[in-house]
């Protein structure tokens, strides 16, 4: 989310679950902190499997090549080409900190594993955000120049990521932290894709206690 500021009678739709007045980023990176697609402008209220679900379906939308698939948060659904963590059991990384007891379960396993993959893309954001001032206040840019402003954002970002040997912002990050083939076009729940989550995740279960 980015903050924003609308006029009063916009408000109700820009309005997050936690009362933020923000536009909706749906953010894709590779494992290098590089956004591979942003789409900006939805309204803080979308739910993220709808702003997913238009991605997908625009002409020059988010591209899912068969056989591959993008980890995702608790807010997508778990169908093909998205792989997201099981509900009702812990996942963020700081259940995992500190006192707390390791996994107990195949799907706690599992969810553990996702979260460390998928925390890249919460790397990314949070270099986005902090090398740039402007997306962490609200601004009073039309959404057309608000969007065009996130986007360019992101490119200069993945340009710094490139020609920077080292990036000092990512190393901060990191002691926070540790501290086209045919392609997929629809966005829906799958049975089989759910089964083969159940599968990876027993997999990572025996290899973690049959060592």
């Amino acid at each position: 989310m980015v903050p924003k500021r609308v006029p009063s009678e916009y408000k109700p739709r820009y309005r997050t679950r936690k009362g933020d007045i923000a536009t909706n980023v749906l953010g894709v990176c590779d494992r290098n902190l590089n956004f591979t697609y942003v789409l900006p402008g939805w309204e803080g209220s979308a739910a993220d499997g709808r702003v997913l679900r238009d991605a997908v379906v625009r002409r020059n939308g988010l591209k899912i090549p068969e056989g591959n698939y993008y980890l995702c948060d608790g807010g997508y659904t778990n169908g093909k080409g998205f792989l997201s963590p099981y509900r009702g059991y812990r996942y963020w990384l700081r259940d995992w900190q500190g006192d707390n007891p390791p996994p107990r379960c195949r799907e706690e396993l599992f969810n553990m594993k996702h979260a460390r993959a998928r925390n890249v893309i919460e790397r990314a954001f949070g270099l986005l955000k902090g090398r740039w001032g402007i997306l962490r206040s609200s601004s009073w840019y039309s959404v057309k120049v608000h969007n065009r402003i996130i986007s360019v954002c992101c490119l200069i970002h993945n340009y710094i990521r490139r020609e920077m040997d080292v990036d000092p912002l990512d190393m901060d990050m990191k002691e926070q932290v540790e501290n086209q083939p045919e392609h997929i076009d629809v966005v829906e729940s799958s049975k089989e894709w759910t089964t083969w989550r159940d599968e990876l995740a027993q997999s990572m279960w025996n290899a973690r206690y049959n060592q």
